[in-house]
């Protein structure tokens, strides 16, 4: 018991500094998004509607096409992320000749500001002048316009976001790699395994941990994109391209729609927990679940 109310009392500063940061705006966030009022000078006073915000941002055809497409969004680039950071992985820990070097390359996206790599796909992507169409040009091939077309448009965000995405999920596998015993890989080999077996049976239940740490910071961050669309596509060609976050933008700095906006940031959040509570289910331990 002495234990138990000494690690209450030292994370309790730290527990307040969270609620105050954290649950206090969520909290009043959910108020806000209860009441009508408008934003003026000589605007009426607010008042209580309950659920009406919640009832027209769900039917708004606005609102579910940008929570489907940052749906789709979010599982794309996760299984991109993954798929293409394993393999990378893999072949940083087997280099042997400029591992450091390589290790010291593929993090250097990490250093780049998300706004400043968004301006340079989109120099890179551009009909004009951009280096990609200047190449295909070259090669004779056709040079698409990237952000008219709708899924060429979203192709130009998918790239940004990974090359930005993939150091991070690069990283964390290699750590995960390197905590790996040989001893492990080495009885696989003796008692006849292939690199195949090996790897499905015991590298990837051990990459099990990093792979939902991933998962889970990766969510979040997939999830409140916002940088690559607004530069890149501004949600474009139409509403193509929107996302809940460029949508939530919208709603309060456009419209002005304070209440509206605050009834579609708790839905999002809502969303957000579910997927991320689902990961958590689904990649733990069968010992943690009995």
């Amino acid at each position: 018991m002495q234990r138990r109310w000494t690690g209450v009392a030292l994370t309790g500063p730290a527990i307040a500094a969270l609620a105050l940061t954290a649950l206090f705006p969520l909290l009043w966030t959910i108020s806000l998004s209860m009441q009508d009022f408008q934003v003026g000078v000589n605007a009426p006073a607010s008042s209580f509607v309950g659920g009406d915000n919640y009832v027209e941002v769900l039917t708004s055809p606005e609102f579910v096409q940008a929570l489907f497409q940052t749906l789709g969004y979010v599982a794309t680039t996760l299984v991109l992320e993954l798929v293409i950071g394993l393999p990378i992985a893999l072949a940083l820990q087997r280099a042997t000749m400029g591992r450091r070097l390589l290790r010291v390359v593929v993090a250097l996206p990490l250093m780049v500001a998300p706004v400043v790599a968004s301006l340079a796909f989109k120099f890179l992507f551009s009909n004009d002048y951009g280096l990609i169409n200047q190449g295909l040009a070259v090669l004779g091939l056709p040079t698409p316009s990237w952000f008219a077309d709708v899924w060429l448009a979203r192709t130009t965000i998918l790239v940004s976001n990974l090359w930005l995405a993939l150091p991070f999920v690069v990283l964390v596998l290699l750590a995960a790699l390197a905590n790996i015993p040989d001893e492990l890989i080495e009885a696989a080999r003796t008692d006849g395994a292939g690199r195949w077996r090996t790897f499905v049976h015991i590298i990837l239940p051990l990459l099990r941990p990093a792979i939902l740490i991933i998962l889970v910071i990766r969510l979040a961050d997939a999830f409140r994109i916002f940088d690559a669309v607004y530069v890149l596509t501004g949600g474009g060609p139409g509403n193509a391209t929107e996302v809940m976050s460029s949508f939530l933008y919208r709603m309060m700095f456009t419209r002005a729609d304070f209440p509206g906006a605050a009834a579609a940031t708790v839905l999002f959040v809502v969303v957000i927990a579910v997927c991320a509570g689902s990961i958590f289910f689904i990649l733990r331990d069968r010992e943690a679940r009995r």
